[in-house]
């Protein structure tokens, strides 16, 4: 947020963190904050994307000419980065920046990376970079260091608790606070998990969430039990 205020934004991000805890979808707000074309937001990047106006809407749905976004796991050669490489001096359809995004970055080759280097040293001005990556021992440091490096901590169990009230509300699915807290507890503070859970839960109760039926899926020792065994 600061570096947008200050218009010092990084050219490279890495975001790294556990499954499940919004690496690509960080990464895709950001694209929408350097790209928003909101008349109020003065025409430059802004933290604070509308959400509303075309760059937006196309980012939301994966098909902004200008924001790329690469699956490193099923493209990891050097062929693949040259394709890059080679398009970076282009400059911009529409958008006021191109942005690769490159997700599950550490699965590129080594040769991969050092194609890079050169690249994400001296980017021309109207390009990002934003890797996002659940194992960032495996990518070089000398990658990592031409980056701005970004830690995802895992989900509090209460923000968990509340978005999957949340859709419980939006999906008209009867619930029980307590089951929804056994739920994000299981998820071992991964979003992502907690919506497969969920979606579980729904089915195994037949669209009611109770905290017998999360025990019996997911094979759970009744806490009670384990408390009156201390006790």
């Amino acid at each position: 947020t600061n570096s947008f205020r200050l218009n010092r934004i990084a050219h490279a991000f890495i975001l790294t963190g556990s499954r499940g805890v919004g690496k690509t979808s960080t990464a895709r707000i950001i694209a929408k904050a350097l790209n928003c074309e909101a008349i109020e937001k003065k025409g430059s990047p802004t933290i604070d994307p509308c959400g509303k106006c075309s760059s937006c809407i196309s980012i939301t749905e994966s098909r902004h000419i200008d924001v790329i976004e690469m699956d490193a796991a099923s493209r990891t050669g050097v062929s693949d980065v040259r394709d890059i490489i080679e398009n970076v001096d282009y400059k911009t359809v529409s958008a006021r920046y191109k942005i690769y995004i490159i997700d599950e970055v550490h699965m590129l080759s080594n040769s991969a990376f050092n194609a890079l280097l050169k690249t994400l040293e001296e980017p021309p001005q109207h390009v990002k970079f934003i890797f996002a990556t659940t194992e960032i021992n495996k990518i070089p440091t000398t990658v990592i260091s031409r980056c701005q490096r970004f830690d995802l901590t895992r989900i509090e169990n209460s923000i968990i608790s509340s978005h999957l009230e949340k859709i419980c509300n939006q999906e008209g699915v009867n619930f029980s606070l307590s089951a929804l807290s056994l739920i994000s507890n299981s998820s071992d503070g991964s979003l992502r998990d907690a919506l497969s859970i969920l979606d579980q839960a729904i089915v195994h109760g037949e669209g009611i969430i109770k905290p017998e039926s999360i025990r019996d899926m997911l094979g759970i020792v009744n806490q009670n039990l384990s408390l009156k065994l201390l006790e």
